[in-house]
């Protein structure tokens, strides 16, 4: 039987000891369930034409743009070697922000002192 995608999920999410920063929603298994349904293979982009990955090898779900809106529109198959690739660039991205930055500011003019 297949799982039912609740019609508006927001109040009803995972418990606060989970590890992810978004929690997912209750019914995010049947979401899962629906998007490789759907796809069937990795979505992941390997040229400008068009060309998508097509592997069907280990497949996961991922969030298109950030990871606190579950609609269907929003997720995407992609095989485990993708995957791990963007979370990997995304987390390297949002440690870099948190970084202080190398640069000095710049000095004032001294006739403006």
């Amino acid at each position: 039987m297949p799982r039912r995608i609740q019609d508006d999920p927001r109040d009803m999410r995972e418990g606060a000891g989970q590890w992810r920063a978004a929690p997912r929603p209750v019914d995010w298994h049947a979401r899962r369930e629906a998007v490789l349904a759907r796809d069937q293979v990795c979505q992941w982009p390997i040229s400008y034409d068009g060309t998508i990955c097509g592997s069907t090898d280990r497949l996961e779900v991922d969030h298109i743009n950030g990871n606190t809106n579950h609609e269907l529109w929003n997720l995407r198959a992609l095989c485990q070697h993708h995957h791990r690739s963007r979370t990997g660039q995304q987390g390297g991205r949002a440690a870099q922000a948190k970084r202080p930055k190398r640069q000095r500011p710049p000095e004032q003019h001294p006739g403006l002192l």
